[in-house]
């Protein structure tokens, strides 16, 4: 696994827009956000469409991978951050020079469906990502000061260990702790994943490397994280029956589900009983409720990373190790 240069005080960091852009109802935020990241010692660009944002996208597709293969290789930028998640990054997948990011590796960050830029990456190219936030978190000002932190360290190339938050954030904390919903044990392996709206997309594509990815990590075993943004538990339980049988849970050592907003069924059926239907048979430990997601607050998820999940003092931890 190639893990990125770590970066240093004043490296410049661009913020992109493969999906949609900033509306202009959160600029507010957005330059709240930039602020924040100059105060930690980065340099701040963007793109030309960033601050643009019309029926869910920044621009067209076109110009959306132009800006982004103009970003991979300038070799004055040490990082990328998307502005935004959406629903559109699908849409450039075609139009972006791959090639460029082997020979321009740079620490590459977002969430919802940049999913699906990072996952590629990842496992094609054995070349780390960042699954977190996007850049518009770092412009809130009521999150735990540690969730910031620790993404700002994994930047700079350090380790910090990650500690169960227990709560989400909804106008105010509710008190969610992880749970185990099969066997609770410490676990260890390589992890990838990222939001699952997304990820089913890509399943039997020329962007799915994932049992190539699978098979090269076997020694390590697999941790698979999943994201759920609008998804219905019946959504779930068909998804989990198709990366099942299309062997993405080969050598699996363990699954984070993150946190969602709400969930939601049509026919009864409870989240639990959504994810055991299919997985359950596999005998590993599979966590809900994790600090992964859509909803505040969240870890930073090294796409590729060897990580290993334990227990103390009734909180979970994830440990992350660039090996």
């Amino acid at each position: 696994m190639i893990y990125p240069e770590k970066l240093e005080q004043n490296d410049v960091i661009e913020i992109i827009s493969p999906s949609n852009g900033v509306k202009s109802s959160k600029i507010k935020r957005y330059e709240n956000a930039i602020k924040t990241l100059t105060n930690y010692g980065f340099k701040v660009i963007e793109d030309k469409f960033v601050r643009n944002s019309e029926n869910g996208v920044s621009t067209n597709a076109i110009n959306r991978a132009n800006e982004l293969n103009k970003a991979i290789k300038n070799k004055k930028v040490k990082a990328l951050i998307a502005c935004s998640g959406g629903d559109y990054l699908i849409q450039i997948l075609d139009l972006i020079k791959f090639n460029a990011i082997k020979d321009n590796i740079k620490w590459i960050q977002g969430q919802s469906d940049i999913t699906n830029l990072l996952f590629y990456i990842t496992t094609k190219y054995d070349i780390a990502t960042i699954y977190s936030f996007n850049v518009k978190v770092f412009g809130d000002d009521y999150l735990p000061e540690s969730m910031l932190k620790n993404n700002i360290d994994f930047l700079k190339g350090k380790l910090p260990k990650q500690i169960e938050y227990g709560f989400k954030i909804d106008k105010e904390k509710i008190k969610q702790p992880w749970e185990c919903i099969t066997n609770d044990k410490e676990f260890e392996g390589r992890i990838i994943g990222g939001c699952l709206d997304s990820l089913k997309d890509i399943i039997g594509t020329k962007y799915d490397c994932t049992k190539k990815f699978i098979k090269k990590y076997s020694s390590d075993g697999i941790i698979w994280y999943f994201d759920v943004a609008e998804m219905t538990n019946e959504d779930i339980l068909r998804t989990m029956w198709q990366l099942k049988k299309a062997g993405w849970f080969e050598n699996c050592k363990g699954i984070l589900f993150g946190r969602l907003i709400n969930e939601i069924n049509y026919t009864g059926i409870s989240l639990k009983n959504a994810i055991n239907y299919n997985l359950k048979e596999l005998n590993i430990p599979i966590l809900i409720n994790t600090d992964i997601g859509h909803t505040d607050p969240v870890f930073t998820i090294i796409n590729g990373a060897k990580v290993k999940i334990v227990r103390e003092k009734n909180k979970y931890i994830l440990e992350t190790e660039f090996k």
